[in-house]
C-alpha cells in the first residue's frame, strides 16, 4: 500500500503539466493510438496547463500583498488560519486508507462504465484525493473505517453522476468537447448552481440583465473588453488594499494580462487534449456500443473560462468583507482567495451562460456557506492536517482553508458519519 501512496504522490507532485501527459500517453498507448499524433497531443496538453498554472499564479503572485494589505487595514481578525489548499492535499495523501480509497473508487468507475451507470472514464488521479479527503473526514467524524471507505465510494459514484449530467455545458461553457470535470469540490456545486439560475430566470428586472462578456463589450466597445474591464478591477483592488500608485498600477496591468493570457493557454491546451479525447472516444463508442464517453480531468481549467475570471476578482474584496461580516465565520481567508473565487465561479457563469452579474450574485452566496463550512470542519481539519505532518505555529490553535470550504458534499457525508458514530 505503501508503494502505491509513494507512487501516487510522485505522479501527483509532477503537476499536471507532466502528470496529465504521462497518463494520457499510457492510456493512448493502451489503446494503440498512433504514437506521432499521441505525443504531440500530450505535449501541447503539457504546455497547455503550464501556461494556464503560469498565468493564474502570476496573477496571484500579484493580487496577494493587496489582499493582505486589506486584511490589515479593514482590521479582520479571527481564530481559525486558512493554511491554503496544498496543505489540505498533502495532508489528504497522507491519510492511512488512502490507497484503499484509491483502489475502491477505482473500481466503482470500472463497475459503473461497464454496467453503463455512467460515460465518465476518470483519468485524472489527482483528484482522487477530493474522494479521500471525503474519507478522512467520514473517519475522523464517525471513527468507523467502514463507514469512511463507503463515503469515499459513494462520493466518487455521485460526483462520476454529477460530470455525466454538466458535460454537456462543459462543451457550451468552456468550449472542451469530450471532456467533464468530476472534481467533487467544483461539480458538487452544479446543482445550487442550476437552482439558483433558475430562480434568476424568475425575478423582474434581473432575468433581463444580458453581462457576459460579448454583450458588455458590445455595449461599452473598447471599456467592456476583458483587457480592459480586468485592468479596471485590478485597479480597484490595489487601491482597496492601499497600495502605492506604483504597485496599484501593477495590480491592475496583472489583472488584465490574467484576462487575456488564460484563454489563450486555454487554446494550446485544447489543442492537443481535443484530438485525444476525441480519439478516445471513438476507439470505446466502436467497442462499446449505446456508450458516449467522456474524459475526466481537473476542474481547474474552468477558471480559464472569462466570465469566471472575471467573477472572481469581483470576489477578492467580496470575500473578506463577507469573512468579516458574515456571523458564524470564524476563518480568516488569505492563502486561496483568488483561486477559489474563480473556482467557485465555474459553474454560476456556465449555467448563466456567462452573465458576470449572475454569477457574482451565485458567487456570494456559495462563498458565504464555503465559509461556513471551513469553519464547521476546522477541528476535524486539524487533527488531519497535525497526522500529515503539519506543524501548528506559535498561537495558532485550529487551521482550515477555503478549499476544504468547497468541499460541500463531503461536508454534508461527515455530518451523516458523525450522527452514525454516535449510533455505533
Amino acid at each position: 500500500m505503501n508503494g502505491v501512496i509513494n507512487a501516487l504522490n510522485w505522479i501527483a507532485g509532477l503537476g499536471p503539466m507532466v502528470m496529465m501527459p504521462i497518463i494520457m500517453f499510457v492510456i493512448g498507448i493502451i489503446l494503440r493510438q498512433k504514437i506521432g499524433p499521441l505525443l504531440r497531443s500530450c505535449m501541447l496538453t503539457g504546455v497547455g496547463f503550464a501556461g494556464v498554472n503560469l498565468t493564474i499564479n502570476f496573477f496571484i503572485s500579484k493580487v496577494s500583498p493587496s489582499v493582505v494589505a486589506m486584511v490589515g487595514n479593514w482590521n479582520l481578525q479571527t481564530d481559525i488560519m486558512d493554511v491554503g489548499w496544498p496543505a489540505r492535499a498533502a495532508a489528504t495523501w497522507a491519510f492511512p486508507m488512502a490507497a484503499v480509497v484509491v483502489f475502491i473508487v477505482l473500481g466503482i468507475n470500472v463497475i459503473m462504465l461497464a454496467l453503463k451507470w455512467t460515460n465518465c472514464v476518470m483519468v485524472d488521479f489527482w483528484s482522487y484525493n477530493h474522494f479521500i479527503f471525503g474519507a478522512a473526514l467520514s473517519w475522523y467524524a464517525s471513527g468507523s473505517v467502514v463507514v469512511a471507505l463507503i463515503t469515499g465510494g459513494l462520493l466518487a459514484a455521485i460526483t462520476f453522476k454529477l460530470a455525466d449530467w454538466t458535460q454537456p455545458l462543459c462543451e457550451e461553457a468552456f468550449g472542451i468537447p469530450g471532456v467533464s470535470f468530476p472534481t467533487s469540490n467544483s461539480v458538487g456545486w452544479a446543482p445550487l448552481a442550476w437552482l439558483l439560475n433558475k430562480v434568476y430566470d424568475r425575478i423582474p428586472g434581473l432575468n433581463k440583465i444580458k453581462a457576459d462578456p460579448e454583450s458588455i463589450q458590445k455595449r461599452f466597445g473598447v471599456l467592456g473588453e476583458p483587457m480592459v474591464v480586468g485592468s479596471i478591477m485590478g485597479l480597484c483592488i490595489g487601491i482597496l488594499g492601499g497600495n502605492s500608485v506604483g504597485d496599484t498600477l501593477v495590480v491592475g496591468m496583472s489583472t488584465a494580462t490574467a484576462m487575456v493570457l488564460t484563454p489563450k493557454m486555454m487554446q494550446i491546451l485544447m489543442e492537443g487534449l481535443v484530438p485525444f479525447a476525441d480519439g478516445i472516444k471513438e476507439l470505446l463508442n466502436t467497442k462499446f456500443e449505446g456508450n458516449r464517453f467522456h474524459i475526466g480531468i481537473d476542474a481547474a481549467l474552468t477558471i480559464a473560462n472569462p466570465s469566471a475570471i472575471a467573477v472572481g476578482i469581483l470576489m477578492v474584496p467580496t470575500t473578506i468583507i463577507l469573512a468579516a461580516v458574515l456571523p458564524g465565520n470564524r476563518l480568516l481567508p488569505l492563502s486561496d482567495i483568488a483561486y477559489m473565487a474563480m473556482w467557485l465561479a465555474a459553474w454560476p457563469v456556465a449555467f448563466g451562460k456567462g452573465n458576470v452579474v449572475r454569477g457574482f450574485i451565485s458567487c456570494v452566496i456559495f462563498t458565504s456557506i464555503m465559509l461556513l463550512i471551513s469553519t464547521g470542519m476546522a477541528e476535524i481539519h486539524t487533527q488531519l492536517a497535525i497526522s500529515g505532518g503539519f506543524q501548528l505555529t506559535e498561537g495558532m490553535k485550529l487551521i482550515s482553508t477555503e478549499d476544504a470550504g468547497t468541499h460541500i458534499i463531503e461536508y454534508i457525508f461527515s455530518l451523516i458519519s458523525g450522527f452514525i458514530g454516535h449510533l455505533i
